[in-house]
């Protein structure tokens, strides 16, 4: 049996992200892991407080080579959320998993034995595979956002209107089966074995949630007001 740490939604580099408060909990878990998913949106370029979207896209390769470097028994798969899915961050992400040789990147999901793990933005919309890589391309190019937006968001979350928003548009029930539908329509459904399915993109945590005999679960992200967790998943290969 593998032990999995599995975080999503990091949103690094965004001035609302608590990711901070959770960093010594994450190293912790990772040192105890035999791998480690980042299930998407771990940076966020969109929102970044840097100058420009390339030097976001050269610090996050650093901060995850700092990881990478200091736990190598851990191997690292990087799942591409939709705020990260950045032409150049990508490429760069492609250029630095191809030099070390614990690092993996997934376009849109990973399996491991019987777990599979996924961002989880096809739960905007009933989608395939083709349907998802169409609905990221608008992501290929996105720009860093003018710092007015910025303080809208920020009054936002200070209202906690984003928690309110999430829960309205991400009941568990839809969210479950606008997954499924996705599964099943690239092989990976409850008939390919598929019994746990762990994603991000709703910021809202979940744990253990039952549809048509597989569970699922989530982090949450490390945002005021909503909860966050560092799951640990035993996986059998």
């Amino acid at each position: 049996m593998h032990t999995v740490c599995v975080v999503s939604d990091l949103h690094l580099f965004c001035r609302r992200s608590r990711v901070h408060r959770h960093m010594e909990g994450l190293q912790e878990a990772i040192g105890d892991a035999d791998f480690l998913i980042l299930n998407g949106d771990t940076f966020d370029f969109r929102w970044t407080t840097m100058d420009t979207i390339e030097e976001t896209v050269h610090e996050a390769i650093r901060w995850l080579d700092e990881i990478v470097v200091r736990h190598p028994h851990c191997h690292l798969h990087y799942v591409v959320g939709n705020h990260d899915n950045v032409m150049v961050f990508v490429n760069a992400l492609d250029e630095y998993a191809a030099s070390r040789p614990n690092v993996s990147w997934h376009p849109h999901y990973v399996r491991l034995g019987n777990a599979l793990f996924l961002h989880g933005d096809v739960a905007d919309r009933r989608m395939n595979s083709h349907q998802l890589t169409k609905s990221r391309e608008k992501w290929h190019d996105d720009s860093k956002k003018a710092k007015l937006l910025h303080r809208v968001y920020d009054v936002a979350f200070a209202f906690r209107v984003h928690k309110a928003v999430h829960h309205v548009a991400f009941p568990s029930t839809l969210v479950a089966k606008r997954l499924m539908h996705y599964l099943e329509s690239i092989g990976e459904g409850p008939d390919s074995g598929t019994e746990d399915v762990y994603f991000g993109h709703t910021h809202l945590a979940m744990s253990d949630y039952e549809h048509k005999g597989v569970r699922f679960h989530n982090s949450g992200a490390p945002m005021p007001g909503l909860e966050f967790k560092i799951l640990r998943v035993p996986v059998k290969l």
